[in-house]
């Protein structure tokens, strides 16, 4: 999901000691929820830090291996916590017989939305419920769709006046199709759906849905074997007459990601299957604000029908992730200013086939986490804006799956998993801040030679706040000198601890330490 996020305080402060390319401590995880059987968790948070998180909770002895028996009854289940303080005990949302699969969005006030399906027998229907700011309790449910044989795909987003969007893929004979409902603040009523894509078409992939606090909306999806793309506003209740970036081509097997960020830039991407036999690409296009979408460009190819998730910051720039060939996690990046994608690198390696999810601040720091194939503990990578991805961390002490993120301004992060002890399926959390400057790039040489110049260098990178000052570089032997580049000659021989640091307009200080052995000319 790509709305825009704002994340808990609660938070460590990022300490960077010993890797050339810092690496973020997350804090140790919570329970989420109370029970076993908690599948599938989503979470959103505003602006202010107060945050949201959903999940479907199992209850019954044919859960394990019969979900969809009567005798396992599904219940939407919710936490809650302000700014800075602690997850609130979950509460009971609904009871959605076999559906559930719920998804949550905030508004910056504090409002909160969360839409589910709700099982009526043989059909289906999509459920919603808002939830006013410093209300105890969730309204009673409304029916956003008919009742169709099936829903997937389905999203739900509030602007910055509290207008909600919803969209779903919905099955009523063969094919899926398209729906989207908006619900203006001022009257407080669900409008009559609209079919985007029309009832006769074939949505084989999405939708995705990108909204920002203006109240914009841009939904995604692929129909027939071609990319369209739909607007809505929110606060009027029109949606606008889908269109098709032109170039590039589109087939089955693929996937698709829409970001949209205030200023009205917006890229697109997707993953697709040049033909039976071919492997699947990743492509993507970009819209200026108050222009057209440009031309389509490939990223690089895709291991199966790969999540490809793409991410935009206020500026325009833009980062995109997927899991490439030989169970890696690929990531390339866009800056406005330039109008070109950096080559594809990998980023980690054996990376579970489920989707990497990714999340980017208004300042242009992103953060991505996935779950790892060989011990299925989640890990996470961080990109300070304009630098590279870092090398990735643990963030759940478990087996996971299922892991979800989000990025504030200020760089906090949060995220939630399924930890999977056996048959016990919870739902856990954990937080990270990043308090500091991320020192990429540290070049410490490991020997050197008496009285002969050494080079040293660092690119620091701005994480939570802006750099202050210069870094600071001490060699160990009682001397020091500032700069990102610096040159220094032992006199003596030994092995030294080369110690480089750098503050940001915070005061917080980051340090990476290197060692240096200095033997005796020859």
């Amino acid at each position: 999901m790509n709305r825009r996020r704002a994340l808990s305080a609660a938070a460590i402060t990022l300490v960077l000691v010993g890797a050339a390319a810092a690496a973020p401590t997350w804090r140790a995880p919570v329970r989420l929820s109370p029970s076993d059987r908690a599948l599938g968790p989503e979470l959103d948070v505003n602006s202010a830090g107060d945050a949201v998180a959903v999940w479907d909770h199992e209850e019954g002895a044919d859960c394990p291996n019969q979900p969809a028996s009567l005798s396992c009854i599904h219940i939407v289940e919710a936490a809650s916590r302000t700014s800075g303080n602690a997850w609130q005990t979950p509460v009971e949302v609904a009871r959605p017989g076999i559906g559930a699969a719920p998804r949550v969005a905030l508004d910056p006030a504090g409002d909160a939305a969360i839409i589910w399906i709700h099982d009526i027998g043989q059909d289906r229907v999509l459920q919603a419920t808002i939830r006013p700011h410093g209300a105890a309790t969730w309204p009673n449910a409304n029916d956003l769709s008919g009742r169709p044989f099936e829903i997937k795909n389905h999203d739900v987003a509030l602007d910055g006046s509290g207008n909600a969007v919803a969209v779903w893929a919905q099955r009523d004979a063969s094919t899926f199709y398209v729906v989207g409902d908006l619900r203006p603040a001022a009257g407080g009523v669900w409008l009559a759906p609209v079919a985007l894509s029309g009832i006769s078409s074939d949505a084989t992939a999405g939708p995705a849905l990108a909204a920002v606090s203006s109240g914009d909306v841009l939904v995604a999806w692929i129909d027939g074997g071609a990319l369209r793309i739909a607007g809505g506003q929110a606060a009027s209740g029109v949606w606008a007459a889908p269109v098709s970036p032109a170039g590039g081509g589109l087939g089955t097997d693929s996937d698709v990601d829409i970001a949209l960020s205030p200023s009205g830039d917006a890229a697109v991407a997707w993953s697709w299957r040049r033909s039976a036999s071919g492997p699947n690409v990743v492509q993507t296009a970009f819209r200026p604000a108050g222009a057209g979408w440009g031309a389509v460009v490939d990223l690089g190819t895709v291991a199966g029908r790969s999540h490809v998730r793409v991410v935009i910051s206020d500026a325009g720039n833009l980062a995109a992730v997927w899991r490439g060939p030989d169970n890696t996690l690929r990531a390339a990046g866009r800056a406005r200013s330039t109008g070109h994608w950096s080559q594809p690198r990998t980023i980690a390696t054996n990376v579970a086939a489920a989707a990497a999810q990714v999340a980017m601040n208004p300042g242009g720091n992103a953060v991505a986490v996935w779950s790892n194939s060989v011990s299925a503990k989640a890990r996470g990578a961080l990109r300070p804006a304009g630098g590279a991805w870092q090398p990735p961390v643990g963030v759940s002490t478990a087996a996971s799956s299922g892991a979800r993120v989000a990025l504030d301004a200020a760089s906090t992060a949060v995220a939630v998993w399924n930890r999977l002890p056996e048959q016990r399926v919870i739902v856990e959390s954990a937080d990270l801040r990043g308090g500091g400057p991320v020192l990429a790039g540290v070049q410490v040489p490991e020997h050197a030679v008496v009285q002969v110049k050494a080079s040293f260098s660092v690119q620091p990178k701005a994480w939570a706040s802006p750099l202050v000052g210069a870094p600071l570089w001490r060699f160990g032997d009682g001397s020091s000198a500032t700069g990102v580049s610096a040159k220094h000659a032992f006199k003596t021989r030994g092995v030294f601890t080369v110690t480089v640091s750098q503050s940001d307009a915070t005061g917080t200080r980051s340090t990476a330490t290197r060692k240096i052995t200095v033997s005796a000319a020859t």
